[in-house]
């Protein structure tokens, strides 16, 4: 019998928590999923490592990349740009074009309206065919800056003894710039690196998906934010929402419009 094969993904960049998890269940999944793609976003690997190594090796593996730029998220802004520098096609969704900038409008841009009726309905079906069109034609969704790119700049090799000590330079240099950014109010805690209201919506957004304790603080770690703020944010969160765990989000785009966020 011979194995099935793999489908072809489709890496999804968008901003965490709130309203912008409903979508990706309610719409983007069920549209991806149709135009015969598997849908991938960061925090589907739950593991102990920097999100940025998830990032990067998902946007390699993928064969399309789908970006939501509304809120001028400025972690989307970045992994576009590593898409891009690997020459991925990608496709822009928005609900306001003046949140894609001026040089990105070339490309595909997909503008909802959540005042429309069943807009997400509307939005399922746009991007499960420009998806379409996307994987017939490839290069169309790819800025011309970055077309042949990998021939004409190919890679410096080095050897894995080399690439390990780059590896704990920077680790240590990572070491150094929290140990820098701590608190002098605070000894011993590191000042958030990012805000807290990120922060919050990421430690919702992994309790409701049910990521474990551990993978949760190394992940917020990654970024910055210390252990003992992890779980004052998580026992803050399981107060207010004590049956979070058992919360599943919704797998089918609804018949009706979806609540404005």
């Amino acid at each position: 019998m011979k194995p099935k094969k793999q489908k072809d993904e489709c890496f999804v960049i968008m901003p965490f928590g709130g309203w912008f998890d409903d979508y990706y269940e309610g719409i983007y999944v069920p549209a991806i999923e149709a135009a015969g793609l598997c849908p991938r976003r960061a925090d589907d690997i739950f593991r102990p490592s920097p999100i940025i190594n998830d990032i990067w090796t998902m946007t390699k593996s993928a064969r399309v990349i789908l970006a939501d730029l509304s809120k001028k998220n400025p972690n989307v802004f970045y992994e576009l740009g590593l898409a891009h520098a690997l020459s991925k096609p990608a496709v822009l969704v928005t609900e306001a074009i003046e949140d894609v900038p001026f040089d990105l409008q070339s490309l595909r841009v997909i503008v909802y309206n959540k005042d429309e009726p069943d807009w997400g309905l509307s939005l399922g079906k746009k991007i499960k065919n420009s998806l379409g069109e996307v994987l017939k034609s490839p290069q169309s969704a790819v800025l011309p800056t970055f077309l042949g790119v990998r021939d004409a700049n190919p890679k410096t090799e080095v050897s894995p003894q080399e690439l390990q000590i780059r590896s704990m330079r920077q680790e240590l240099d990572s070491m150094r710039r929290e140990m820098s950014s701590s608190s002098p109010d605070m000894p011993g805690r590191m000042m958030r690196s990012i805000p807290l209201a990120e922060a919050e919506d990421r430690v919702r957004h992994y309790m409701r998906n049910g990521m474990p304790v551990e993978a949760i603080i190394d992940r917020l770690g990654s970024l910055g934010v210390s252990p003992g703020m992890v779980s004052d944010l998580m026992r803050r969160y399981s107060m207010i929402k004590p049956s979070i765990l058992r919360r599943k989000a919704p797998k089918k785009i609804a018949k009706k419009a979806l609540p404005s966020a």
